[in-house]
């Protein structure tokens, strides 16, 4: 029996409306009229920029422990080393923001490289309990050489953000604020490092991760070199969370080192834990849980009579924690590939119903129609 799928054009008509959905709804929608239920205004704007902006990292992370199955608690180090790479490149420097953002995920990742070497003695909670004192240790090294990084009272990066540049309004006729600007870039960088994941994953490098997750033993056997492709999902990784840490610094336009606590750390990978371990759709459905579940008490406020005092936000956030722990142990995004397959196996038994039911006219098309019923091969 032939069977049945999504349209051809499903894919498409879905990606046009989050294409929509991200490139007007969210940044433009503040010309909607006051009220509006989902009326996107510079808050809103900010929050889907950090949302794009922990995806970067998420997905970094991912690569690390979903595909190659290393745990690290120390990502915030790594992000606060491109958001101060990014910073004093800029404000002591001068130089561009874009340069800044591309040296500070590559110094990240040159840190991560160096640090995976040491790592590759350790494993399981060994690993994660030595990552975490670099997550501990990042903040007090920042306090310290204050020469370089301006201590305890951080750096202001605002004034040297650069404002959208002239040919968009040039060529579109749209003039940007500067937080429609940032937000835009945040996505356009999300997007780059996405394609740049799936494409990972994909290869010969990201089998061989998933090789040595599932046993090193089994991958050495297979002429897989292990502590190679170890330190290499280390430096991936953290080439992710310095690229991540540099938009921050164009995004928030302050960074200090309270910033970047090892609570972060632990927020990133619950962040793939609850969105999916081994999944690019994973690392995006859990950034954008970890931004908006804590401001579900907000977004009901929208609706009348209904609002919720906002200490309820991390009771949410926890509760949300429990029940996709519970329900969905394989993160939200196996509970909506698992729906998906739900969705296409009733789909088939609704066209199989179908196509069995005389009034069809469809003789023959059914199983029970090939043979006689006397036969030894027919359905009973």
């Amino acid at each position: 029996m032939r069977r049945l799928g999504p349209p051809p054009t499903a894919k498409l008509i879905a990606f046009a409306i989050l294409a929509f959905f991200l490139l007007w709804w969210v940044p433009f929608s503040h010309v909607l009229p006051d009220g509006f239920p989902l009326r996107f205004g510079t808050y809103r704007t900010f929050q889907a920029s950090m949302i794009a902006m922990w995806a970067i990292v998420a997905l970094g992370l991912n690569i690390l422990t979903g595909y190659n199955g290393q745990i690290s608690l120390g990502h915030s180090a790594f992000v606060a080393i491109g958001g101060y790479t990014a910073a004093i490149l800029m404000v002591d420097y001068g130089w561009p923001f874009w340069s800044t953002i591309i040296l500070g995920g590559a110094i990240a990742g040159t840190v991560g490289f160096l640090i995976g070497i040491p790592a590759l003695r350790l494993t399981g909670p060994y690993l994660a309990i030595a990552t975490l004192g670099l997550a501990l240790a990042t903040p007090q090294i920042l306090k310290k050489y204050d020469g370089l990084t301006h201590g305890t009272q951080g750096i202001n990066v605002r004034p040297e953000v650069p404002a959208a540049p002239g040919f968009i309004e040039d060529w579109f006729g749209i003039s940007l604020s500067n937080d429609v600007w940032i937000y835009f870039l945040a996505l356009f960088i999300a997007l780059i490092m996405t394609i740049l994941a799936i494409n990972i994953v994909r290869s010969r490098i990201g089998r061989a991760f998933v090789a040595i997750r599932d046993s090193e033993i089994a991958a050495q056997a297979m002429g897989i070199s292990v502590p190679r492709y170890k330190t290499m999902a280390f430096a991936i990784s953290a080439f992710y969370a310095g690229i991540a840490g540099g938009t921050y610094a164009q995004l928030v336009g302050y960074v200090s080192p309270e910033s970047f606590n090892f609570l972060l750390s632990i927020n990133f990978l619950t962040t793939i834990v609850v969105g999916g371990l081994a999944s690019i759709l994973g690392s995006i459905l859990g950034a954008t849980g970890l931004i908006l579940v804590p401001e579900l008490p907000g977004f009901v406020g929208f609706i009348p009579g209904a609002g919720l005092p906002a200490e309820l936000s991390w009771a949410f956030y926890g509760g949300a924690l429990i029940l996709v722990m519970i329900f969905a142990p394989y993160g939200l995004a196996g509970l909506f590939h698992r729906l998906v397959r739900l969705s296409r196996a009733y789909g088939r038994r609704l066209e199989a119903l179908v196509v069995r039911s005389p009034s069809s006219g469809q003789t023959g098309a059914g199983p029970a129609d090939r043979f006689p019923q006397n036969h030894p091969d027919a359905e009973r």
